[in-house]
């Protein structure tokens, strides 16, 4: 039943263009809002450290591209989501519930059917973010950089689709779920530091972005992306290496501290960890 019900999730998904659209329109603002001056806006930064060549065109795309990768994640999972909101409002959820489908079943097949959905999508967004790095001169990613980066995104689709639970549980209708979509796609590109560099923000947004979950998300993925190409771009100017990465939030400093992947990548864990059983809890609360 359950595999059946992730089934019929899948299928309502693709077959709604209407809905693939709008999970994919914050990704779709970015690539115009990065063609139109974010991409300048960088490039003539780093100008400033280091002589102009031809790999830093490389360096800035592959940094728009991590953070491009985590916005699908979270956007696709939450366009999933939908699905269980229009069910809700339209009581097809209690039309379920007369077959041998319990309420736990019912809301698990939309958890999985947002990860399926949202790693598959990610996936292809990876997929063609490589073949765009190459064509602009750039070169793919080692074997063992396109695991962790696989890697990374499996754990970003599963803690996009964690928060997005957590934040549906508390809706009912889908005019409130219209509302926080728009709010979130608005909001993800500025708290992953991906519309301003994170030098320019207030020390009080740096500090909202640094606990931001998905912001960790996009600095896994720019350490994958971009290491090769800041060796190139900052040889013999290796000062100014860790300033532009400090500024574009390639790496983050708290307090003088460099932090490290490790400690991102726990941050995520725990994300999920805490996020999964509070949904838990307030399901269980909710339909007790």
């Amino acid at each position: 039943m359950l595999l059946s019900l992730v089934s019929r999730n899948n299928k309502v998904f693709f077959r709604n263009k209407l809905l693939v659209f709008f999970s994919l329109l914050s990704v779709l603002i970015l690539i115009g809002l990065y063609a139109i001056f974010l991409q300048n806006l960088q490039l003539n930064s780093i100008a400033e450290y280091v002589p102009v060549t031809p790999e830093i065109e490389v360096l800035v795309s592959e940094w728009m591209v991590a953070g491009l990768l985590s916005i699908i994640a979270m956007s696709a999972t939450l366009g999933v989501f939908g699905i269980y909101i229009k069910d809700l409002e339209a009581k097809t959820t209690a039309d379920f519930l007369v077959t041998a489908a319990s309420r736990y079943k019912i809301q698990l097949s939309y958890v999985i059917s947002s990860c399926i959905i949202g790693f598959s999508m990610t996936f292809v967004g990876f997929i063609c973010c490589e073949i765009f790095i190459v064509s602009i001169g750039g070169e793919l990613l080692s074997p063992i950089a396109m695991l962790k980066a696989v890697g990374i995104l499996i754990l970003a689709v599963v803690m996009s689709s964690m928060i997005n639970l957590f934040i549906v549980l508390f809706i009912n209708t889908e005019t409130a779920f219209s509302t926080v979509s728009t709010i979130s796609g608005t909001l993800l590109g500025f708290l992953c530091g991906i519309y301003v560099p994170m030098a320019v923000l207030p020390t009080a947004i740096q500090s909202a972005i640094h606990f931001f979950p998905v912001s960790h998300i996009t600095v896994l993925l720019r350490d994958v992306f971009t290491a090769q190409s800041v060796e190139k771009v900052f040889a013999g100017y290796e000062l100014y290496a860790k300033t532009y990465k400090v500024d574009y939030g390639v790496i983050y400093e708290i307090d003088g501290s460099i932090l490290s992947s490790l400690m991102s990548l726990l941050f995520v864990l725990s994300t999920i960890i805490v996020l999964g059983t509070l949904s838990a809890l307030v399901f269980r609360r909710k339909y007790k």
